[in-house]
């Protein structure tokens, strides 16, 4: 049975979400240039070919150090290839952009044992860490550092607290950066108490329900035409973060054979990105509702997300109880004030502004949030039970969708945002107030895609 919130695409429409369709534009939204990207074809990444690297890391010593070394050493435009021998190893780990003679140096890290679970990559950091704790933890391992890497601690190490964007395992800056054979796990147990928690009241394991719990495994900070191939990815809340350099601007990034685990938005980002033969999979019962994707594409980027012949999962079946998982939600991204829904607040008012922000009764949001409408499409993979059957898209602080498809709205939320299907969506519910705002969207096709599905089926 299709149901109403599970919008499939035709054949045709299917046809043109091929990955050298999705992957072959990049830059400013609405105005991207073609530039074909075929990272399928790589001889070494699909392992068709061996390579000798010109490092080797060991836990002993510890890959940042040797990244540092490679960047210090960089004496030309090769692609720098650094081999993991199996173990342990630290993070947090950088991997800067690095030009020589005004050309981009890329790296490819890659486990020299094929099997992912033997190289592992791990660290205990959230998004709520002092920058203050930052430091003390990590400044001694980035002491003496390039200049480049060395910017990228004193960054995050001078926040007040960290935030999303910084608490990663790993964090990729370097265009046509290369990963493979490798796992990537942020340990963070989730298990911060909120700053206004006295309670010290705790779950099973001691994790927090509540509160803020982003702990990234792998961040691709703004890198285009990142490679991913047979990684793990571990984490909780925003395992994997795909981040646009600027707003109103995509990158690509590619993944394939790669196991994805997390509960709350853990695949998330502004970003293009190809998803194929992978494993993405929804962890235990920690949240009370789960939400696999988290897209916040801008509504003239042509693509999202895009998954094809993919497995979605459930670490335990026995707690896959279909409704409380969702194969996403679009992130209404930095949204202070919605001018969707009907307020429940006297006066209330949202404008277009430069910034989002909001001091009851009066709110703003810039349009970079408002564009954020968020786009991903399901192809050809298989959906386990854990996912709800008949709403699997769920709203941004919104209501609830049972099993059978039936909507239970909740009280008004100054950051809520509707599901919607197609732009037409966006332009029902804002039709009046876009005419008020001055806000002129008239070149987008209402039929415009931003979920979908196309030959899913259960498993």
């Amino acid at each position: 049975m299709v149901h109403k919130y599970r919008p499939q695409l035709t054949p045709v429409q299917a046809a043109d979400y091929a990955p050298e369709i999705v992957l072959g534009k990049t830059g400013r939204a609405g105005n991207e240039r073609d530039d074909p990207w075929h990272p399928w074809d790589d001889a070494f990444m699909a392992g068709h070919q061996m390579v000798t690297p010109k490092y080797i890391a060991t836990p002993d010593v510890g890959l940042a150090e040797v990244i540092n070394r490679a960047v210090t050493e960089c004496a030309g435009a090769e692609r720098i290839y650094i081999g993991l021998e199996p173990g342990v190893y630290e993070g947090p780990v950088y991997v800067p952009s690095l030009r020589w003679n005004g050309q981009s140096v890329p790296f490819t890290l890659f486990g020299v044992h094929p099997d992912p679970a033997k190289t592992v990559i791990c660290a205990d950091i959230d998004a709520e860490m002092p920058g203050d704790e930052y430091h003390q933890r990590f400044s001694e391992r980035f002491r003496d550092h390039h200049v480049s890497i060395r910017a990228i601690f004193d960054r995050i190490a001078g926040k007040d607290k960290i935030t999303t964007a910084n608490a990663s395992v790993l964090r990729i800056e370097n265009d046509d950066c290369q990963l493979r054979h490798l796992t990537l796990k942020n340990t963070y147990n989730a298990d911060r108490l909120p700053a206004d928690d006295e309670t010290g009241k705790t779950r099973a394991a001691f994790q927090q329900s509540t509160g803020q719990h982003q702990a990234v495994a792998l961040l691709v900070a703004g890198a285009d035409r990142v490679h991913c191939e047979n990684l793990n990815l571990e984490s909780y809340q925003d395992t994997l973060y795909l981040k646009s350099p600027a707003p109103f601007t995509t990158v690509r990034s590619y993944f394939r054979g790669c196991k994805i685990a997390g509960d709350v938005d853990f695949i998330f980002g502004q970003t293009t990105a190809y998803f194929t033969a992978c494993t993405i999979v929804s962890r235990g019962s920690r949240a009370l509702h789960s939400w696999v994707a988290a897209p916040s594409t801008n509504i003239r980027t042509p693509f999202g997300f895009v998954f094809d012949h993919c497995t979605f999962a459930h670490d335990n079946s026995d707690n896959a109880h279909a409704g409380r998982f969702s194969l996403g939600r679009q992130w209404f991204e930095a949204v202070r004030a919605t001018p969707y829904g009907t307020p429940t607040v006297p006066g209330y008012q949202c404008i277009i502004a430069e910034q989002s922000e909001y001091t009851p009764p009066t709110g703003t949001i810039s349009r970079a949030t408002l564009e954020a409408v968020g786009k991903c499409v399901i192809l050809r993979s298989g959906i386990g039970r854990h996912i709800n059957p008949a709403a699997p898209w769920d709203d941004w602080n919104g209501g609830q969708f049972d099993r059978d498809g039936n909507y239970e709205p909740g009280p008004w939320n100054a950051r809520f945002r509707p599901v919607q299907l197609t732009c037409a969506d966006l332009f029902r519910h804002l039709d009046g107030w876009l005419a008020e705002q001055d806000v002129d969207l008239s070149d987008i096709p209402p039929e415009t895609v931003l979920l979908a599905e196309f030959e899913n089926y259960d498993i």
